[in-house]
């Protein structure tokens, strides 16, 4: 009794392990097809902070703040400084899994910004926010040339802090042409906080969110053979 008892724990123990290993083999096939398909760059071609920066700061979790037209992004997440190579490959690999596995479709699209389409968007938002504005304020907006200024506001200086920095327009006087490169949430339909080789990106490319928010984004999950086609 007490062997058959055993014998049939035993075929538990090893249909379930068999039925975990085959669902585990399908998962991983899953991703890379998806990696494929979806055209993510290989460890060799990738551009990504994991790979060419000697510090860099990764995004756990994210909050984005509307102060008047002003974005405000808040990360939290942890500052690496000279991560071992295999840790380096584990965070390339690793993004662009948790990006396929993450349901729901969640990208950002790089952009170019003009002046035209800045002066629009802050136009709308102020509008929004101060109400309905009189004829002489909004001839002096239409007459106003305006710009999109990146600033870091906060630098963390220890394990949990938080980086902060904003993005806002800023009136010129001169006429500008040159338009600039941004990150643009299609989900908020708003311009993202973000810096570095993911504005090197071609116009149009998708690039998927990794975790639940627009900054946990990497040029590892970048569409860019998807961008080619």
């Amino acid at each position: 009794m007490i062997n058959f008892a055993t014998k049939r724990s035993n075929l538990l123990l090893t249909g379930l392990a068999l039925g975990a290993t085959a669902m585990a083999t399908s998962l991983v096939g899953y991703v890379r097809r998806e990696v494929q398909r979806r055209g993510y760059p290989s460890w060799e071609e990738c551009q990504c902070d994991f790979k060419d920066k000697q510090a860099f700061f990764q995004v756990f979790h994210s909050r984005h703040q509307w102060r008047g037209a002003t974005i405000v992004t808040q990360e939290w997440g942890a500052h690496l400084v000279n991560p071992a190579p295999w840790l380096r490959r584990l965070l390339h690999h690793g993004s662009q899994a948790l990006a396929v596995l993450n349901m729901g479709n969640h990208y950002v699209e790089r952009v170019t910004l003009s002046p035209q389409e800045a002066h629009q968007f802050v136009y709308a938002i102020q509008g929004k926010s101060m109400g309905e504005q009189d004829d002489e304020s909004q001839e002096i907006m239409e007459k106003r040339q305006l710009i999109w200024r990146r600033e870091v506001l906060h630098v963390p200086s220890h394990p949990l802090d938080a980086y902060v920095h904003r993005l806002y327009p800023l009136p010129v006087t001169k006429k500008i042409s040159a338009g600039l490169p941004v990150l643009w949430d299609r989900a908020s339909d708003t311009p993202i906080t973000v810096e570095g080789t993911l504005l090197d990106t071609p116009l149009g490319t998708r690039i998927d969110y990794i975790g639940w928010t627009p900054s946990q984004v990497a040029y590892c999950t970048a569409r860019l053979e998807a961008t080619r086609e």
